[in-house]
């Protein structure tokens, strides 16, 4: 079984963050309804599921030959929470996703997810190691998952949307990016402890 529950902090952070996926969220529910756009959260939960059992894959794949490489990814991984918490402190580019993408499909979502650096995050750094000793570890951490999915694609669904409206007007796009990039440095320090252990 899993040892700690703790990367489910990590977990929900990075979820939380915003990035392209969330991005379009906003945008979809903005442009389309917040039902219509809830019908696209199987896309961002398919989309993560294969890239992050690819990363996992290739991370399991290059072990014999490389075995330093999960080191590796788990630093780079953590350079970019860093980064990301860095950039989400300085800029809001909620605004330009909404205006560059009039009509968001499940396709584009998917694609958008697939190529998303969170899932190498995931794979490398967040999600534990014990994810893929047994087919019921992998469901439960894969269950888990999408139970953390579901409620931040409704928060970036519901606030993305406020913003964008503009019918709040004391919650900036500013400062939901602020706010994230506190919240991800303060949930990845289960994960960077896990690094230097």
């Amino acid at each position: 079984m899993i040892e700690s529950w703790l990367f489910v902090l990590a977990m929900i952070a990075v979820l939380m963050a915003p990035g392209p996926t969330n991005a379009l969220l906003a945008s979809s529910a903005h442009q389309q309804g917040t039902a219509k756009t809830s019908l696209l959260i199987p896309a961002e939960f398919f989309g993560y599921f294969y890239a992050i059992n690819l990363w996992a894959l290739l991370i399991h794949l290059t072990a014999p030959v490389w075995p330093n490489l999960i080191h590796l990814l788990h630093f780079l991984s953590m350079m970019y929470v860093f980064w990301l918490a860095f950039h989400l402190w300085k800029a809001a580019d909620l605004h330009k996703h909404n205006q560059k993408y009039p009509c968001i499909r499940p396709r584009q979502l998917f694609f958008s997810t697939l190529k998303n650096p969170k899932a190498l995050l995931f794979a490398a750094g967040i999600l534990p190691l014990e994810t893929w000793n047994s087919p019921a570890n992998f469901a439960l951490v894969f269950a888990v998952f999408s139970l953390a999915l579901l409620p931040s694609a409704i928060v970036w669904m519901s606030f993305g949307r406020a913003i964008l409206s503009g019918s709040v007007r004391k919650i900036k796009a500013d400062l939901l990016y602020k706010g994230s990039a506190m919240v991800l440095v303060l949930c990845m320090f289960p994960v960077i402890i896990r690094f230097f252990s």
